[in-house]
């Protein structure tokens, strides 16, 4: 059965999860696939778990990540248990990645992971024909402003402009700029986990601890998606071959950050 068949799987009718979202909506701009459940994983299952009308934007398509390289087979990886892949004609029998085939698979998981959070599949947007490898702040301000234009009255998420990636930090900036000059008011920045100690202003996201146990379990069911291995269904385990240390962070429940001002 494909991911996106098991995770997609209605919860238990004792899950809290609302029937159909009944609040505000709230955009989540995510710079890359993972980041949406590597930094804000507390706050969109929240969002979803109150009622609120959650979007999940995908702003880039990837392509840079170094884990093309690892599956061709044409760089090593520490998390694959044989340190090195061996595509066709290699004994693994998948054909290397062609830059489609990569950005394929990491939209998947997004996908998916998005679907265990809770997002409805229509509240999903990849902007395939808008997006790019690098964001500019130029282009996040012209996405900011088009999902704006889409839902006026939502509040927006999205990285802290001191991220240490420079795709993360455009995205933050170019919120930033909107809540400055006053053309939106309803804005909030998510930290990574590193930088959230230090980060100026940055304050751990606080739930109610039901709240928080089930928003975990949404969180670690998103994770299976950036774990899977079935290369015949597009599915690379992209994300834990990239960062799978911050991915044992989220499954162990470690803290979520944000900046709530300009």
């Amino acid at each position: 059965m494909p991911w996106s068949t098991l995770l997609s799987t209605p919860v238990p009718a004792t899950s809290p999860i609302p029937a159909a979202p009944t609040g505000r909506p709230v955009v989540f701009l995510i710079p890359h696939a993972d980041d949406e459940l590597l930094w804000m994983w507390l706050i969109i299952a929240h969002h979803v778990l109150a009622g609120r009308h959650v979007v999940a934007v995908l702003a880039s398509d990837g392509a840079s990540s170094t884990v093309h390289a690892a599956l061709n087979g044409t760089r090593a990886n520490g998390w694959w248990p044989a340190s090195w892949h061996y595509p066709a004609p290699g004994h693994e029998r998948y054909a290397p990645l062609t830059t489609e085939d990569f950005v394929a698979g990491r939209d998947a998981e997004f996908v998916d992971s998005c679907v265990a959070l809770g997002v409805h599949p229509d509240d999903i947007h990849l902007t395939a024909e808008w997006r790019q490898t690098e964001i500019s702040e130029e282009r996040a301000r012209e996405l900011i402003l088009w999902y704006h234009a889409l839902y006026p009255d939502a509040g927006f998420y999205t990285t802290w402009w001191g991220d240490s990636d420079p795709n993360h930090a455009a995205l933050g900036r170019a919120l930033r700029g909107l809540v400055l000059d006053g053309t939106l008011t309803d804005a909030r920045w998510a930290v990574r986990r590193a930088q959230g100690p230090t980060a100026p202003g940055a304050v751990e996201y606080v739930v109610a601890a039901d709240i928080r146990a089930q928003a975990l379990r949404m969180a670690r069911c998103a994770a299976q998606a950036y774990r899977a291995w079935a290369p015949e269904r597009g599915r690379y385990a992209i994300g834990y071959h990239s960062v799978p240390g911050e991915f044992a962070a989220v499954e162990s429940g470690g803290p979520v950050w944000i900046v709530k001002n300009p």
